[in-house]
């Protein structure tokens, strides 16, 4: 079936029909029935049968006589890459191969299967489809097949599973690969990758993306190592290297993982000194992760070579930062050296460390996003418009801003010589007609008597010498009460969010008054000081973070005292996920080991 024929008039008024009343029947049976669970989550021997595997296998092997680009395949690449039954070892199985087919062939017959660009854009757009005959998730049982891959959250393992296992299926060569993690966030990312004719590996996201000739579409700049679920054993892993009853960190203890990582990125060896004792066969590279509760994470493994003293990595990325370890039996990780940044030249750089106890001031626990400066830059030219007209005409202009908005609260003074004025407005530039404005406050003096008033927000207080001392008589002026309005990005009191589609701001008073001030704060990340959170500061030592202090934030910055030159990491236990360590140079500035 042509994917053309879905646009055809008629076609889509079926369609809706029946959409429609698969939807409304759906509903009722979802309201009335129990939840039922089709899959399993023992070991694979424990429950697959003989004829289960047999069919499988039949299934696989009619593919191989009827599509030349599996006859093309090296025995090693189609028992690898189309014969497994399953794409992630330990993840739970749903379907074999024979099912998988009988859902998804259909939609295939049409294309050539040599073309796996067209293959997955047939796949992407099948799956876009079928979703739409879906109730709204998440449902009172398993409906369909298999919730077109909604298990609990959907997530991109789900994704990577299925799109995998029903592309092998249907006769197309892929795997599913994941990153270690990322070199500044939490988490990971599973995505497919396939064979093509010509023998290279295309990435891809099942469900969203096309792989392209050359990969340029797939992001990598930020990732550590990928790793590819392989089906048969891969001999050079931790698993088999390891000296019996060394500890394996658990990213590494399978035997099915593949380095691939220089199918995406630049690689280059490394060969570091060894100098400890004991009688480990590896040694690792880890990333920093705030994820975790021990603060890093293994992103890949060198063997150790006890006559030469040093340990050499061969997949090693640059322009990353890592902290090089070896663990103890119980898991427990050590330092074999400083944490180093590796540039881009594939060079080793190491900060200046020393001993000297240093009292520093910090400001944020993770760098300021260039691309929120950005936009923060082009608000400048952003003015405040004033009138007694609702249609802002006539109307003076009573505020301009004319520096970069920095992520917090901050003053923009308005000339009143002609006020009071019932309507106020903000209104960005033709350039960027964006209001990428978090917060607003239209700030007057209680001197004036008026009634629509509440307090202020705090202007931020930066250092122990910061005079700065709030106004007692500044209040904030309401043309609404706050809890009708904060709804409205500009006032919800959440820093990422802002009103930026839009090209302007109203703030429309019952009667004229005066607002000398507006208190504004760009869109950012919220990755300051917040007056109330808890914060935990911590240091690199020999493998591990030790707690300097715990103290709750009374105003926008916390003053320690550190071992100068070392490692430290801030920590939000109140909230958000984003944190980076950091040095702090000799003008007491922080440093993070990532500028982004």
């Amino acid at each position: 079936m042509a994917t053309d024929s879905f646009h055809n008039g008629n076609i889509q008024k079926l369609i809706d029909s029946v959409r429609t009343g698969f939807r409304k029947q759906n509903d009722v049976r979802v309201s009335e029935q129990s939840v039922k669970t089709f899959w399993k989550e023992d070991y694979d021997f424990n429950w697959i049968t003989a004829k289960q595997l047999i069919n499988h296998i039949d299934h696989v092997f009619e593919w191989r006589k009827q599509i030349d680009g599996i006859r093309r395949l090296s025995v090693e690449d189609f028992y690898e890459y189309i014969l497994p039954y399953r794409s992630i070892p330990d993840y739970s199985l749903i379907d074999f191969s024979d099912v998988h087919s009988a859902f998804m062939g259909k939609y295939l017959t049409d294309i050539n299967k040599d073309s796996v660009q067209e293959a997955i854009r047939r796949y992407n757009f099948v799956i876009y489809q079928l979703r739409k005959f879906f109730p709204l998730y998440p449902y009172g049982e398993e409906v369909g097949y298999q919730e077109l891959f909604f298990n609990g959250f959907h997530d991109c393992i789900p994704i990577a599973s299925y799109g995998v296992s029903i592309l092998r299926a249907c006769g197309i060569p892929t795997a599913v690969e994941f990153n270690a993690c990322y070199r500044q966030f939490q988490g990971r990312h599973y995505h497919g990758v396939v064979l093509d004719k010509n023998g290279n590996w295309l990435a891809f996201n099942p469900e969203s993306s096309i792989p392209t000739s050359d990969n340029s579409s797939f992001e990598t700049k930020d990732i550590l190592n990928i790793y590819r679920f392989m089906f048969s054993e891969q001999k050079d892993t931790p698993f088999f290297l390891e000296k019996n009853g060394e500890y394996i960190p658990e990213l590494f203890d399978s035997p099915f993982l593949k380095d691939v990582t220089s199918h995406l990125l630049k690689t280059v060896p490394l060969t570091l000194s060894y100098q400890e004792t004991g009688n480990n066969n590896l040694a690792y590279l880890a990333a920093f992760n705030s994820g975790m509760s021990s603060g890093i994470i293994p992103v890949t493994w060198g063997k150790i070579n006890r006559m030469e003293h040093n340990v050499t990595f061969s997949s090693v990325i640059p322009d990353r930062f890592y902290f090089p370890v070896y663990y103890s039996p119980f898991g427990k990780s050590f330092s074999f050296g400083e944490p180093f940044y590796l540039n881009k030249e594939g060079k080793i750089e190491k900060p200046h460390t020393g001993r000297k106890i240093n009292d520093v001031t910090l400001l944020r626990k993770f760098p300021m996003k260039q691309g929120l400066v950005n936009k923060a830059i082009k608000l400048i030219g952003t003015v405040v418009l004033a009138s007694n007209k609702p249609g802002f005409n006539p109307c003076d202009t009573v505020g301009v801003i004319t520096d970069t908005l920095y992520p917090y609260f901050q003053d923009i003074k308005l000339g009143m010589n002609k006020g009071p004025y019932q309507y106020y407005q903000i209104k960005t530039t033709n350039e960027y007609p964006h209001a990428a404005l978090s917060e607003l406050e239209f700030i007057t003096d209680i001197r004036y008597g008026y009634k629509n008033t509440i307090p202020a927000s705090s202007l931020p207080i930066f250092s122990p010498a910061d005079t700065l001392v709030g106004n007692k008589f500044e209040v904030r002026l309401m043309d609404e009460p706050l809890e009708q309005i904060k709804w409205k990005a500009e006032y919800d009191g959440n820093p990422q969010t802002s009103p930026e589609p839009y090209p302007t701001i109203h703030f429309m008073l019952r009667e004229p008054q005066f607002v000398t001030k507006v208190r504004m704060m760009p869109l950012n990340a919220d990755n300051g000081i917040v007056v109330g959170n808890q914060y935990e500061l911590l240091y690199w030592d020999n493998g591990e973070w030790k707690k300097i202090l715990s103290q709750q934030a009374k105003c926008n910055y916390i003053t320690v005292g550190v071992p100068f030159g070392s490692l430290l990491w801030l920590r939000n236990l109140t909230k958000g996920k984003e944190e980076l360590p950091f040095y702090v140079d000799d003008n007491g500035q922080q440093r993070f080991i990532y500028m982004l």
